[in-house]
């Protein structure tokens, strides 16, 4: 049991394994005489990289794990509030509060999972967005380059002030069609007895 703990913080730096970290998490929770500084910090990271697989529910599965004394951790409040901001759209409040502690800033590709789920989430919600508010929304870039990448990722097209979300097929061409039918084929459809 010991060995756990030590090869999945190794673990968690590298790639993300969902399962293996529920696991831990259960360790944590079932063993507490288990619970060192560093299995806090393991735990801390455990939660941004599940936080970091939005929209799936990996987070909310690991928040579930986590013992009173893990959830009461000043860390965990603020990962927390992280994570209640993004999950309710509340982006540029999110882009804010995650300058402010390093542990967002300083895990690999957090800020680009957090692009790709506000990518997502626009793409669900809108067919055309105004450039300057999906920039607010996308958050701190370093230039325009990084905004039009993030709009060649997606398959979006930028029209001036507006960018197209939707997809080309999803635009509805409006026809009107006009039959013809003579009222003697009609008639007996139309017929009351």
């Amino acid at each position: 049991l010991m060995q756990l703990p030590n090869s999945g913080s190794s673990g968690i730096n590298a790639e993300y394994g969902g399962d293996a970290n529920l696991n831990i998490l259960k360790l944590y929770q079932f063993s507490p005489d288990l619970i060192t500084r560093s299995s806090i910090d393991n735990v801390h990271l455990v939660l941004v990289k599940a936080l970091m697989q939005l929209p799936n529910s990996d987070y909310v599965f690991c928040r579930a794990q986590l013992s009173q004394e893990m959830i009461d951790d000043i860390l965990t409040k603020k990962i927390e509030s992280v994570a209640t901001l993004l999950e309710t759209c509340q982006f540029p409040e999110f882009w804010n509060v995650i300058q402010e502690e390093k542990i967002f800033m300083e895990m690999a590709g957090f800020v680009e999972a957090a692009r790709k789920f506000i990518c997502h989430v626009v793409h669900l919600t809108y067919k055309n967005i105004e450039a300057d508010f999906l920039m607010q929304l996308l958050g701190p870039m370093e230039d325009s380059s990084e905004f039009l990448q993030v709009l060649a990722d997606n398959n979006w097209d930028l029209d001036g002030d507006s960018v197209f979300v939707g997809h080309k097929e999803e635009m509805v061409e409006q026809k009107e069609i006009i039959e013809k039918m003579p009222i003697e084929v009609v008639t007996p459809i139309l017929a009351i007895r």
